[in-house]
């Protein structure tokens, strides 16, 4: 739940005071889906409440209550979203929910010194590209701009957004659910999908 809690993505493991390792939020969700995955296959439908689905997901009713307590925080909203009885949302059902924040577009002519102020202000690690009729077109993340900007030394100021973006990247559909979202960011080492 430190992850959870804090936002983090990363979180160093320290064992007896030597670096042991580092958590990657990303592969714990992969792990959690994988284990929804396997227990569906089960066929657990007859499980009576979310809790105890979860409880089945991390070895049953006599595991650690910490890894518990982390996967239900982990997969918590996304099992008991009320989505037509089923427990897994669609995009869709998410989005619209109001509980996301409005996506920020920006323009392939826009500068890279631009888009990383709205990225700021939007509290977004990533931005979409869109040309003038709505059409995806590219993705700007943090790490197109350190890498492919900062790095190289390009001006911030002059840089355009379509010199430096992610051209025609992968995406998905509002009627995926959440967790094939999830499963394609992992398969494909996305930190952003549109």
């Amino acid at each position: 739940t430190t992850m959870i809690d804090n936002r983090f993505r990363h979180l160093p493991v320290v064992d007896n005071g030597s670096i042991a390792g580092v958590l990657d939020i990303g592969k714990c969700l992969n792990d959690a889906i994988t284990k929804l995955e396997h227990c569906a296959e089960e066929d657990h439908a007859n499980t009576t409440s979310d809790a105890a689905l979860l409880a089945n997901l991390v070895g049953g009713t006599n595991t650690n209550p910490n890894a518990a307590a982390a996967l239900t925080a982990l997969l918590g909203p996304l099992m008991t979203a009320n989505n037509n009885n089923t427990t897994t949302p669609t995009l869709r059902s998410v989005l619209l929910s109001g509980k996301q924040p409005q996506t920020t577009l920006l323009s392939p002519n826009d500068t890279v010194e631009y888009a990383a102020e709205r990225m700021a202000e939007s509290r977004k690690a990533a931005l979409i590209v869109d040309d003038t009729d709505q059409t995806l077109v590219g993705i700007l993340s943090f790490k197109d701009i350190c890498y492919r900007v900062i790095a190289k030394q390009l001006p911030l100021s002059s840089t355009r957004v379509s010199e430096v973006m992610t051209p025609n990247p992968e995406f998905i559909t509002p009627d995926s659910t959440v967790l094939e979202a999830l499963q394609l960011m992992h398969d494909h080492h996305f930190f952003n999908l549109p």
